[in-house]
């Protein structure tokens, strides 16, 4: 053995190695100086090169094999070492050739060397081989070895031997916190969620082992997944008792559970409270309160997070982009487009998919055909989003175009394509394009209609008032009609004038649905348009009785940046004022127009024709236009999102608007886009 003096051993310090291999070059440099000291050659030097240069991630593991081969006699924490490094590499089969050199040169093989090659065997799918390693483990005397138990529970798990798991598990006389969760987590993978919590009591009941932070993001996310926010509740608390709730990955699981089970008062609590929160905190609180319905909230904590310099991923950026979609927040949604070319974000097929979704729900189109035409690579998502996004602009023709366009590059639609074709259709008046395409699903592309598809094909029909065609439809399905089939039926008799089938089917709606506002409304809506104001009222009562009420009309419009909300008659807004003086210019100067009379017969109270005039000029869209049209330039466009169908009188009022403001005003309902230009509307009074 070459000797070194103490004061080389000083002068080239463990330490001094740990913190000088850091990177390829420097670990070139120290290994140079273990050359030039003639200290290469004793692991206590040589084990740390080779550690870094095997485990590290800016590592280089050709290296550190060309390290290991000029080492005479390695020891069995360089073997081993070597061998972690190959177990996880894009070659694990080296890791087992290592294990064999070992025993070849009569290298001691211990319990530190087992798990490494034990996942190498995992890696490769390898589970005879690992199984005569399980027997040199119990040969060699490493059975009662935790270290080595964890690696074997682990290792059947990953090749799908859960009995075998489960025994090595069973028969172990050790167990710490790793074979706990390594187990629960194996029962998760198989499904068995309940079985996972058992073990979890089973934990807690022994007086030496607590649950740690492994196992609480294991279990609580699956809370989320099933809904389950008792237990979720429960595991918080839980955590809170083990000191886990100042673990931000523990905060980030709780988070993202009540987030899954729309107890967003209590994820607000939770983020509120966190000591630390990083861009995944954000995110799950952004996504949350965007999936809950409350996307100007979602909004403004985007606005908060980017005070607080937290730079956003492509998760950030999805969820964003979907609660400006819902609230047709256009200017905000090209704000966020900017963000992913500033902060150098992977712009990877969900986003941009993401990105053909908002463009197309806030009304920009050609954006969306921009943004759809640019993709390197689609996916049926991403064409899915696009041709249902020419379908709410009425562009019927269009998605068609698209969806041969599809087919020529070989995309196999789905059962969401069609949904999307068939609205296509029935926006635009397609009856017969609609009618062939709901048959070519079914017998061409072999896709089983769903009620959703059969309800496309009811609105097709009712739309283009074949509402005889419609009923016999509906009568003849395979499948029992839902309540919002009967529902669109119940719309197209009474828009036909057919009183008493509509009635009927107004009937057999509130049978199916007794709790939903609409199938109420509806009726009442039918019996109003006819004078019959007993029966309305009843309905009234009826809903009252039920403690059901009626989902106000609501409309937003976005300026500068800000989205502002109206309900019918609202007060709210700072120019209210200047709102409502505008309202009555713009009722003066339509009336003046002469094109427009107001459709009264489904205002629902027995009074004077006047008075319900009156009441029809405080609808949500049109304040919403109102304060449009005193905050920006004469001539620009004005945008509009509603959460109901736009009524009738509205439509019209709008229309006369657009013309005699010189204004194209875009306005989204529930169902579609309307494009309202020098008097008409792109959909041609046909939705």
């Amino acid at each position: 053995m070459i000797k070194f003096s103490s004061k080389c051993t000083e002068l080239i310090a463990i330490d001094f190695l740990k913190t000088r291999c850091t990177s390829i070059s420097k670990t070139k440099q120290a290994h140079a100086l273990l050359l030039r000291t003639h200290l290469f050659h004793n692991p206590l030097f040589s084990s740390k090169l080779i550690a870094f240069l095997a485990l590290s991630y800016s590592g280089d593991l050709n290296y550190a094999r060309k390290l290991f081969a000029q080492i005479q006699n390695p020891d069995p924490f360089i073997c081993s070492t070597m061998i972690r490094g190959y177990a996880r590499s894009q070659n694990p089969y080296e890791a087992v050739s290592l294990y064999y050199f070992m025993v070849e040169r009569r290298v001691p093989v211990d319990s530190y060397t087992y798990p490494f090659v034990l996942a190498a065997c995992a890696r490769l799918g390898a589970v005879k081989l690992g199984r005569r390693f399980h027997c040199e483990v119990l040969k060699n005397g490493f059975g009662s070895d935790l270290f080595v138990i964890n690696a074997l529970i682990q290792f059947y798990h990953t090749c799908g031997s859960f009995g075998c798991a489960y025994q090595v598990f069973d028969e172990s006389t050790v167990r710490d916190v790793v074979t706990w969760n390594i187990m629960i987590n194996v029962h998760l993978n198989k499904g068995l969620s309940e079985k996972a919590f058992d073990l979890l009591d089973e934990m807690t009941k022994l007086d030496n082992l607590k649950p740690d932070e492994v196992t609480m993001i294991s279990l609580v996310p699956v809370c989320g997944q099933l809904g389950n926010l008792e237990r979720g509740k429960l595991l918080h608390s839980y955590s809170k008792e083990l000191g886990l709730n100042e673990k931000i990955s523990v905060n980030n699981a709780i988070l993202d559970m009540y987030c899954k089970c729309d107890d967003i008062e209590s994820a607000q609590e939770v983020f509120n409270r966190m000591p630390e929160k990083d861009v995944l905190s954000w995110t799950s609180m952004l996504s949350g309160l965007a999936k809950s319905g409350y996307f100007q909230e979602s909004l403004a904590l985007f606005r908060k997070m980017q005070l607080n310099k937290i730079e956003p991923d492509e998760i950030t950026l999805v969820g964003v982009l979907s609660a400006c979609a819902q609230t047709g927040a256009l200017d905000q949604g090209k704000y966020i487009h900017l963000l992913i070319d500033k902060f150098d974000i992977n712009c990877d097929i969900v986003l941009e998919t993401a990105l053909v979704d908002m463009y197309s729900k806030c009304g920009s189109i050609d954006l969306a055909l921009q943004v759809f035409r640019r993709m390197r690579v689609r996916n049926v998502f991403t064409w899915n989003a696009m041709i249902g996004g020419l379908a709410m602009h009425g562009h019927g023709g269009e998605a068609i175009s698209l969806f041969d366009q599809m087919k020529h590059d070989k995309l196999m639609p789905d059962d969401v394509t069609f949904i999307a074709l068939l609205c296509a259709c029935s926006h635009a008046g397609l009856v017969n394009e609609g009618l062939s395409m709901f048959q070519a699903m079914k017998n061409k592309f072999q896709i089983e209609p769903r009620m959703e598809h059969y309800g496309c094909v009811v609105d097709l029909l009712c739309r283009a008032r074949k509402v005889d065609e419609a009923l016999a439809f509906v009568e003849n399905m395979p499948i029992k009609a839902n309540s919002v089939l009967w529902a669109t039926l119940l719309g197209a008799c009474s828009s036909v004038g057919r009183f008493d089938l509509a009635e009927n089917i107004g009937r057999r709606v509130i049978e199916l649905e007794p709790d939903s506002c609409g199938r109420y409304v509806m009726l009442s809506n039918l019996y109003a348009g006819v004078s019959q104001w007993n029966n309305a009222l009843k309905l009234r009562k009826q809903m009252k009785n039920r403690g059901i009420e009626k989902t106000p009309g609501c409309s937003w419009i976005e300026l500068n940046g800000m989205i502002y909300q109206f309900v019918a008659g609202d007060r709210s807004h700072i120019q209210t004022e200047d709102i409502y003086a505008m309202i009555e210019e713009m009722t003066q100067r339509v009336n003046l127009d002469g094109s427009h009379v107001p459709c009264t017969k489904n205002v629902l109270f027995d009074i004077e024709d006047e008075e319900k005039e009156h009441s029809l000029f405080l609808h949500s869209e049109k304040l919403a236009v109102a304060l449009g049209l005193i905050s920006t330039p004469s001539g620009s466009l004005i945008r509009i999102v509603k959460n109901l169908r736009v009524c009738n009188d509205c439509h019209s009022f709008l229309k006369v608007t657009s013309k005699v403001y010189n204004r194209e005003i875009v306005a989204r309902d529930r169902s579609r886009f309307h494009h309202f230009r020098e008097g008409s509307c792109s959909c041609m009074d046909f939705w």
